[in-house]
């Protein structure tokens, strides 16, 4: 990636953070789709909370050209899918315990 000027984008970006004593990158919210991208001075960016892998991409290049209209020479390279998280109510009560005692070869616990 290009190397980036965090403090130049928080002052002209809207909707961006920055405040390098607490994390080293620009915290960046766009809405449609409603996401966060952490931009770091490496030109490295992580997009989160996007419900779709379509969303995801949408919303990553989204930042990236808002990075450009900024006079970066960003390029969008390399997306991937880093992870994903899902939940969902089983309707009963879990013993984590148990649950780690019988599956401990795809579970952890530390309480």
């Amino acid at each position: 990636g290009c190397k980036l000027d965090l403090k130049r984008i928080a002052l002209h970006a809207r909707n961006a953070e920055y405040n390098p004593k607490r994390f080293a990158a620009v915290i960046m919210r766009i809405r449609d789709p409603r996401t966060t991208a952490l931009i770091f001075s490496s030109g490295k960016m992580v997009c989160t909370g996007a419900k779709s892998e379509d969303q995801a991409k949408l919303a990553a290049r989204k930042y990236a050209r808002i990075v450009q209209k900024l006079g970066f020479a960003a390029k969008f390279l390399d997306f991937k899918i880093q992870n994903m998280v899902g939940s969902c109510d089983v309707k009963f009560p879990i013993r984590l315990e148990g649950l780690v005692l019988t599956h401990g070869q795809f579970s952890s616990y530390e309480p």
